[in-house]
Order: C-alpha cells, then sequence, then structure tokens
C-alpha cells in the first residue's frame, strides 16, 4: 500500500482545505473498559491517479465475535474497488483473517455500498481481540482535486456473538481521501557562454509509477540569475502543452513507488534537454543541468543550418540592455532591445564568440521528443 503526504500546491491551482473529523459515535464505555469498533486503517491518506491502494477494516477489542454483517457506504466515481474474487459474479472485497474465507453468504461492493456478511469456521470458534475483517482494494483514477469518504451504516451494520446475539459497537471510525499531493522540484540551470541565467524554462509533468500513464498535473518555473529554479507542482489536473507531452510512459523502477515527473529544460536557441525523475518525495532535486546553444531553427540538432543563419546575421547588434525572446519567461525590462537569434551569449551583437560556440557544439542533438 502507497501513501504520501507531499508540501505546498501549485500556485494557479485550485487546491481545497480539507478538515479531518473523525467521530466517535456510540455508547462511551466505563472508565478502564475495552472500546469495541470498527474501523479502516489507514483512516486517513493521499493518493494519486495510477496507485492501487488497500484499507484494512479492523473490528478492535471484540468478546466472542461470530457473525459480522457490515454496511459501508461511499462515493467515488473515481476509485474503482477491485474485485478479490473474480469467478464470482459482481465486485466483492476481500474477507479478514478473522472470519472463514468460504463462510460470506453476503460479499458485494456495488451502487455506492459495500454490503459483507461473514462469520467464523465453526471449529475454530467465537473470536476475542482485535483482527482484520476484510480488506479494501481501490485503483485510483482520479486526476482532479477532491475529498472521499467511507462511512459505516451504523444502523445496519452488526456484529454477533455466537449465541446469536448483538454485540454493542462502541465506535465507528471511517476513512478520508485527500487529493493527489504536492511535489516541489529543485535544481540549477545553466547555459553555455552565459554569466546571467536568469529566465531559462523549466517544464515538469508528474505521471503515476503504475498504469494508466496519465498527466496528472504539471507546472512551469524560470530560473533566476544564478541559474537556480524551484518549481511546485499542486494537485489540480491542468493538461501540459503537447510540445512537453513525453513520446514514451514512465520508465519502471521498483525504487518508484509513486509518481514520476518528466522535466523538460529549454532557453531560446538552445538544445532541450529532457529527463525522468522520481518523484516520491516531497521534495526533489534534479541536480545541475547545462544547455548547449547554436540551435537557431528550432529543429533540435545545432548543424550546417544553423551555422549558415549564424553567418547571415554575424555582425549585427542592438543597444544595450538587450534580451532574448523567451515567451514563458519574459524579461525583467520588457523595453528592453530584442537581440538578433545569433547572439547566443546575449551580449547584444552576433559576434566570433557565438559562432565558436555554435561550432563547438556542432553536432549534438536534443534527447526531448
Amino acid at each position: 500500500m502507497t501513501a504520501a503526504s507531499l508540501g505546498k500546491g501549485l500556485r494557479t491551482a485550485i487546491v481545497p482545505i480539507c478538515l479531518v473529523l473523525v467521530a466517535v459515535i456510540g455508547t462511551v464505555p466505563a472508565q478502564g473498559a475495552p472500546a469495541t469498533g470498527l474501523r479502516l486503517d489507514p483512516d486517513v491518506a493521499q493518493v494519486v491517479s495510477g496507485e492501487t491502494l488497500t484499507l484494512a477494516l479492523w473490528v478492535d477489542d471484540i468478546e466472542n465475535l461470530y457473525r459480522a454483517e457490515m454496511y459501508l457506504e461511499y462515493d467515488w466515481p473515481e476509485l474503482e474497488i477491485q474485485d478479490a474474487d473474480p469467478g464470482r459474479v459482481g465486485i466483492q472485497i476481500e474477507p479478514g483473517p478473522i472470519f472463514c474465507a468460504a463462510c460470506t453468504p453476503w460479499n458485494e461492493a456495488a451502487n455506492g455500498r459495500i454490503h459483507l456478511v461473514a462469520q467464523r469456521d465453526p471449529v475454530s470458534g467465537p473470536f476475542s481481540g482485535s483482527g482484520i475483517a476484510a480488506y479494501i482494494t481501490l485503483q485510483v483514477v482520479a486526476t482532479e482535486p477532491h475529498t472521499y469518504t467511507m462511512s459505516f451504516d451504523q444502523a445496519a451494520t452488526r456484529l454477533l456473538d455466537n449465541g446469536g446475539q448483538a454485540i454493542a459497537i462502541d465506535q465507528f471510525s471511517g476513512a478520508v481521501f485527500i487529493p493527489p499531493p504536492l511535489v516541489t522540484l529543485t535544481g540549477r540551470l545553466t547555459r553555455q557562454g552565459w554569466g546571467d541565467e536568469a529566465r531559462s524554462v523549466v517544464n515538469a509533468v508528474l505521471y503515476p509509477a503504475n498504469p494508466p500513464y496519465e498527466p496528472t498535473s504539471w507546472g512551469r518555473a524560470c530560473t533566476d540569475a544564478g541559474g537556480d529554479f524551484l518549481l511546485e507542482i499542486g494537485a489540480g489536473h491542468q493538461f501540459p502543452p503537447a510540445d512537453i507531452i513525453p513520446a514514451t510512459p514512465p520508465p519502471t523502477s521498483p525504487s518508484c513507488t509513486s509518481r514520476w515527473a518528466f522535466v523538460q529544460l529549454d532557453f531560446s536557441n538552445y538544445l532541450s534537454e529532457c529527463y525522468w525523475e522520481c518523484a516520491d518525495g516531497d521534495v526533489v532535486d534534479i541536480g545541475w543541468h547545462n544547455l548547449e546553444g547554436g540551435d537557431l531553427n528550432g529543429d533540435g540538432c545545432i548543424n550546417i543550418l544553423d551555422i549558415v543563419r549564424m553567418i547571415g546575421d554575424y555582425g549585427a547588434m542592438v543597444a544595450e540592455p538587450c534580451h532574448i525572446p523567451c515567451v514563458e519567461c519574459p524579461p525583467d525590462d520588457p523595453s528592453s532591445n530584442t537581440t538578433p537569434a545569433g547572439d547566443l551569449n546575449g551580449d547584444c551583437q552576433v559576434n566570433i564568440l557565438d559562432l565558436a560556440q555554435a561550432a563547438g557544439s556542432f553536432g549534438l542533438c536534443s534527447n526531448c521528443p
């Protein structure tokens, strides 16, 4: 079972604030006496699309339990209960070890309601203590922020002893599912030939570690003058632009259990770089990357076409201050002059330094799709 808890949200995402209250309902037992209860473990979990989550349904501090008639209600259009018995008609949950696996005259999950009737093996006799009555496994297909809850139908749920008498249930505790967690990416991105590393573009798309491999959210950040960036990706589903969708699904790795981030690093007239990074943690540092300049025509490679175009711009210059156009990360001073495309190092002119830089990277290509 995977349960993740992550940090801040993307500023542009709509992220609900969830206040979780677990109620204690029923008569209060005498001081020092055990409180017989039904609960789900975990009672709070954060999940992402593609994950499988298993809940354990516990019976606590019971005496002489022989039979259980349990009803649970849920409203989960985006959380699919997995069938524990494919050979049986309908969808079933898995009986727990305190009951006889073959002794379940009723086991059905349908229309927002779980109905389980299970009993002990007559040879084993009644059960006393605390134990797991059932397991509920969910496949998460949610992509929008939401809170999902499960609760017991307290009027219909009964625990019976071996004489058929009802056992008082002192506590009922349900489960709450909070929206997909948040990821913060950090790192440093520099550009060959530059001293000021501001305005490079960092895009990241989150994917689940297991099928279905659909993006759950994405975010964008710009580097500062030192090339550092902090990208906060929130729970709100936003479909990423087509040009940053990876060509292949996330890699398979037993060490990455929750989600992957597809990271794309860009700047105008430079080769883009793309990476898959495991994003299981709250904060993921992707390290230091350096972009190679000279792809003037944006075809993903530095070749003779780029050199020819740079030679055509050779000698061109504009007055300072100047900037290289970048739509995603505009300059601080939009009134500054736009420098020619061949000005790789941003010194407001196309000269031998730019030509030498492009020639030094000749033949290199981007690894992005």
